[in-house]
């Protein structure tokens, strides 16, 4: 199992995290190290995705070799994805407790090309640690200021609406209708069910991100796609879930999708899911995906913001220097704020579950919350692109290029060139 206590507080936060993710997904959670703290993906333990396409060569190089690996056979899982451009694999035992990376090792020494067989990666949207995670950067803070920042600015005129789905933990409904917070009406999505003596990790998450999109771009249709609901994941969710989940986003018809989530891979290898699900309901589509670079200080690629049809956004301070925990390089097209953002958030109890702050308990009782992470950098850039749109009736393509074009580049020792989102918005 690896040592769960040595370490600095940074490795403790990760372990932290893996804890609170295994208790939720009790049996279906493992990692790529052997110190927990170490790991830099995670995934499932018994599963293996496939693209529709080499299928036929996956399973005739494990009928080969299979009996040197298994105890059984391996089968298809009876689960529709994507419309049947992926699939799903189960593992049975192995011979010699191999792991799924294990696995793949042998079959892509017997043949199988590397990448077309992967793990079922967690996706996740909880802090950064030893790698493998996302935002946010620290948990929910009390604040007691009554406005939001960053303020944004109003819309006098408009040439169209816009539609915004943020695929996230779901959404705390009072926020629509509190005197605190009028900028949240008439964003829907899926009830959280948060209960205000004991907010679970990740709660108000998806609402605080859809309050950013929101003061960015006034004049947008705001749906929050829940996954977790109830708590229920840990804050995490396997990529061949999460893809199913943005399937349902595209029910909306969204011009912009906003993931604050994302995982590492075995290898760094693309996502097989994510890519599967460009290929499918994002390729030609007038819809940008935004999401979050990732709060583990690398520049490994983290999925889907590393992906070139996805636009990925690191983390800016205040003054405009880039966040200590955010990701860089390939993961990160743009930057933006990221650093104590202020939003909506449910009031209630909330118990922190990490360290350095583990049993502290915070109060929330003004409607709002101070957050940090890439999670809340990524609506800041959504919002950007949907406020470009619906000021200037162009497709979502073109306010892409707008926005990211406005930025400004700068040079940092440690990570070369970068973007910085220009005022008033920033």
């Amino acid at each position: 199992m690896g040592d769960w206590m040595i370490g600095d507080d940074r490795r403790r936060r990760a372990t932290d995290q893996l804890r609170h993710l295994r208790r939720a997904n009790d049996g279906e959670v493992a990692w790529n190290t052997e110190a927990p703290a170490d790991f830099t993906y995670l995934f499932h333990p018994n599963r293996v995705l496939v693209r529709r396409a080499d299928a036929e060569e996956f399973e005739g190089i494990v009928r080969r070799v299979g009996e040197r690996l298994f105890k059984g056979e391996a089968r298809r899982d009876d689960v529709n994805l994507l419309g049947g451009a992926l699939l799903r694999y189960v593992l049975p035992e192995r011979l010699n407790d191999e792991s799924v990376p294990d696995v793949l090792d042998q079959l892509e020494e017997a043949g199988l090309e590397r990448g077309k067989a992967t793990p079922d990666h967690w996706v996740h949207v909880s802090p950064g640690g030893g790698g493998g995670t996302t935002c946010p950067a620290v948990e929910p803070q009390e604040t007691g200021l009554k406005e939001p920042w960053p303020p944004g600015g109003p819309q006098e005129e408009t040439k169209c609406r816009v539609n915004v789905v943020v695929v996230d933990t779901g959404w705390h409904p009072p926020a629509a209708t509190d005197p605190r917070t009028p900028w949240m009406a008439g964003i829907t999505g899926d009830d959280e069910l948060n209960d205000p003596a004991h907010l679970r990790p990740y709660a108000g998450h998806g609402t605080f991100i859809a309050g950013v999109v929101r003061r960015m771009a006034p004049a947008t249709d705001i749906f929050v796609e829940g996954f977790c609901i109830g708590g229920v994941g840990g804050g995490g969710i396997l990529e061949s879930d999460m893809v199913v989940q943005l399937e349902e986003a595209m029910k909306h018809e969204p011009q912009v999708i906003n993931l604050s989530a994302g995982c590492r891979t075995r290898m760094d290898l693309p996502s097989a899911a994510f890519q599967t699900f460009y290929e499918e309901h994002l390729e030609g589509k007038d819809c940008v995906l935004v999401a979050a670079a990732g709060n583990d200080s690398t520049a490994a690629p983290f999925w889907p913001a590393a992906f070139d049809w996805s636009v990925g956004v690191g983390s800016l301070d205040r003054d405009g220097r880039i966040s200590d925990y955010s990701n860089y390089g390939v993961s990160a097209d743009v930057y933006a704020l990221g650093r104590n953002l202020v939003n909506a958030f449910p009031d209630g109890r909330f118990e922190c579950h990490e360290t350095p702050d583990k049993g502290d308990i915070r109060v929330f009782n003004t409607g709002m919350a101070r957050w940090s992470g890439t999670s809340f950098s990524a609506p800041v850039v959504a919002g950007l692109i949907a406020r470009e749109i619906s000021e200037h009736g162009v497709s979502a393509a073109d306010a892409r290029d707008k926005v990211l074009g406005r930025a400004v580049y700068d040079s940092d020792p440690t990570v070369g060139p970068h973007m910085e989102l220009q005022q008033p918005f920033v």
